[in-house]
């Protein structure tokens, strides 16, 4: 048994080195989990600037058949939205500024055309824009333009072109006071398409409501007046 001492002493002085670097590892290893760890906790609990919503509304669909523009049409206009707006109506966007036969034009109604001769003598996809775009500026926030088609139909169809004809209601609700609340009439859209695929409006007539004069509202054409300069 004594004999085994010395032997037993230096097996033990040779495995201290070893333990020891097996501490020093564990250690290491701790440290990296633990450091580890508190990026991990860090990336869950940094603010973060939030962004802004996105407050542009948008239902606008490739416009491939005529009934597709009187959607995005309509939707346009319950959404505020100039572009898409602009969209609908022939313009460069349209694939149509080499077909001159087919470039957008307004009729307004016989009694705007009246009033407002000089308003609508040289009325483009331009003044378009910009009556639309001064009309939302006069709508809250909170608020959108309220349009009813009734009556719709199409006249005439064909691969290549559309005749589309509604009653409408047009309620603005802007923020003008002692202007009219609401509009009446009908109109009627020659809507075509192009080389692209895509179809536009490239006319639209307005005609006054064909009710009584006491119960006559102001057509669409008058809206547009109102927004012209």
């Amino acid at each position: 048994m004594k004999d085994l001492l010395p032997h037993l002493e230096r097996v033990f002085v040779r495995l201290l080195p070893f333990k020891a670097a097996q501490t020093r590892m564990s250690v290491l290893r701790l440290s990296k989990l633990s450091m580890l760890m508190i990026l991990f906790q860090s990336c869950i609990f940094v603010t973060r600037t939030p962004e802004p919503p996105d407050t542009r509304r948008s239902s606008f669909q490739p416009p491939t058949s005529a009934q597709l523009v009187v959607n995005n049409f309509q939707a346009a206009i319950r959404e505020k939205n100039p572009e898409n707006y602009i969209q609908c109506l022939v313009s460069g966007d349209s694939g149509a500024t080499a077909l001159a036969s087919r470039r957008y034009s307004f009729e307004p109604s016989a009694e705007a055309s009246a009033r407002f001769a000089g308003v609508f003598a040289m009325w483009n996809v331009a003044r378009e824009r910009q009556a639309f775009i001064a009309l939302t500026a006069k709508i809250d926030a909170q608020s959108f333009p309220a349009l009813e088609l009734s009556n719709n139909r199409f006249e005439f169809l064909s691969p290549d072109s559309a005749v589309y004809v509604s009653d409408y209601r047009i309620r603005p609700n802007y923020t003008l006071s002692g202007a009219p609340t609401e509009f009446g009439g009908t109109l009627r859209f020659t809507i075509s398409s192009f080389p692209n695929g895509f179809w536009a409006i490239s006319r639209w007539s307005d005609q006054a409501s064909g009710q009584a004069a006491s119960q006559t509202l102001p057509s669409w054409s008058i809206l547009k007046a109102q927004f012209a300069n």
